[in-house]
């Protein structure tokens, strides 16, 4: 297996607690590192009206592709690095869900900084991280954190 290539899906029991503290019916949905692309599928089943994922495994896409065909769902799927994507995306979203390498914190920060270029001023940002790991997080407000075993949810929007 190429690195890159394992995907670590969110549990459904933390999907299932995300999608109801979110609404996104209606919403623009952006997941970064998106790997099966499991939540951005929960987000189309719960009404978001834009969905766009980005990963750069060929392999995660296909499968994305293929789980989108079967809950009869479409989104926008991008192989880019999410880095290089960040650097040039000029669309903005309204809910961003980010589920990078659960422990690498240098490719978390620079995705942090990037990240802002891609929200509105009302946009919510949601890091599924390692528990184990700290990030610096000094460019956002922390709405909220909840733990999930191993893993914390960190709810972000852009300080003013």
């Amino acid at each position: 297996m190429k690195t890159g290539d394992f995907f670590r899906p969110t549990m459904s029991s933390v999907r299932s607690a995300l999608f109801n503290m979110v609404d996104v019916e209606g919403k623009s949905f952006l997941e970064l590192f998106c790997g099966s692309c499991v939540v951005s599928c929960e987000a189309l089943s719960r009404g978001a009206d834009r969905v766009v994922c980005v990963d750069k495994s060929k392999r995660a896409l296909k499968i994305c592709k293929g789980n989108l065909e079967t809950i009869g769902g479409s989104a926008k799927l991008i192989c880019k690095d999410v880095v290089d994507y960040l650097k040039t995306a000029t669309e903005k979203f309204d809910i961003i869900f980010l589920d990078p390498p659960y422990e690498d914190v240098e490719v978390i920060e620079k995705t942090l900084h990037l990240l802002p270029k891609v929200m509105k001023e009302e946009s919510l940002a949601i890091l599924e991280k390692s528990k184990r790991i700290d990030v610096d997080l000094s460019g956002f407000e922390i709405v909220k954190k909840k733990d999930y075993g191993e893993t914390e949810l960190v709810f972000l929007k852009v300080k003013e």
